[in-house]
């Protein structure tokens, strides 16, 4: 696929549901009505086989919510594995359910996952996911490590005044366990736009906190990529941290990805309330193939060259 700005198409975000067992600061709004749609699983491996066989999709991320909350989460992955259209099927977390499904998972076909981790202190934690258990997503993350879903990515959203003075501790501890540690801007998403006003730690800083206790040398394969990936050494310490600087160092000239939300709509760019109803052309048994590639095509022409800052959607409804 190639959208209307020339850039190739090949990843795709899939969200299974809007329905998270966390409700994060800077992903679910204070006010947010509850949530629980589940995407029909015949509907979503109808759409993946689409877009795979017929446009050249072939990366696949499995997103939500929380997508371990989906009851057929294994039997689909397994499912779209058995396709053979895919490079790779991968998944985003927040580890809570992790621990006893990373084997599965790994089993059905699921190559790795990243995980959610944005601070090591329970109390920091249990306030910024309104509740959530730190040693669940801990367990979990080892658990991935067991089974093989490798390298696990740790995804830190670095946040002022939250967790900005555990940036190294966070790396260190990911590093010991054999992940790769990837900071995060915070974006400016949807209702939650003003959080990036407040709390945006920049690139330049997150990479200033790492220097004091470790050697980075940049991974010249990276350059250029919505990560720039960093080798490390120093402190007994190496491996891989990655610095995704979606917010001060846009990448929009590279993007590749295209999302479909858990109500069936394309969502072209994650910055654009525009959105393109998959839904309507579902029988509950087949997907009409004629007016998906319509709609398709209208939402790759319509995707912009920058993202405009119009979407109104929360990022719990996008697809993380």
């Amino acid at each position: 696929m190639i959208d209307g700005c020339g850039r190739t198409i090949d990843h795709l975000r899939l969200s299974l549901t809007d329905y998270c067992n966390l409700a994060c600061r800077y992903c679910v709004p204070d006010d947010a009505a509850p949530c629980g749609q589940m995407i029909d699983e015949e509907f979503a491996f109808q759409v993946v086989r689409w877009l795979s066989t017929r446009h050249g999709i072939r990366y696949l991320r499995l997103t939500g919510g929380e997508p371990l909350m989906y009851a057929p989460l294994h039997r689909l992955t397994r499912r779209l594995a058995e396709l053979g259209t895919l490079r790779e099927i991968t998944l985003t977390t927040n580890g809570q359910a992790l621990g006893h499904q990373a084997e599965s998972l790994a089993a059905a076909g699921l190559l790795r996952v990243n995980v959610s981790l944005d601070t090591l202190r329970a109390d920091r934690f249990s306030r910024v996911t309104r509740g959530g258990d730190l040693d669940h997503t801990l367990c979990g993350i080892k658990a991935a490590v067991r089974a093989g879903l490798a390298p696990v990515k740790i995804n830190v959203v670095a946040q002022r005044s939250f967790n900005d003075n555990e940036i190294a501790n966070i790396a260190e501890w990911g590093l010991s366990h054999g992940c790769v540690v990837r900071f995060l801007e915070v974006m400016p998403i949807g209702p939650l736009a003003h959080v990036a006003d407040k709390h945006l730690v920049p690139a330049s800083e997150i990479l200033e906190r790492l220097s004091e206790r470790f050697t980075l040398r940049a991974i010249p394969g990276s350059l250029g990529q919505p990560a720039t990936d960093y080798a490390v050494s120093g402190n007994g310490m190496r491996g891989v941290v990655g610095i995704i600087a979606a917010t001060t160092r846009p990448f929009c000239d590279r993007c590749r990805r295209l999302r479909i939300t858990s109500r069936g709509r394309i969502v072209a760019c994650i910055h654009d309330g525009t959105g393109f109803d998959l839904a309507e052309f579902w029988d509950g048994s087949e997907l009409c193939v004629h007016d998906a590639d319509e709609v398709l095509s209208r939402a790759l022409r319509g995707k912009p060259k920058e993202g405009p800052r119009r979407q109104s959607l929360a990022m719990v409804s996008l697809g993380g």
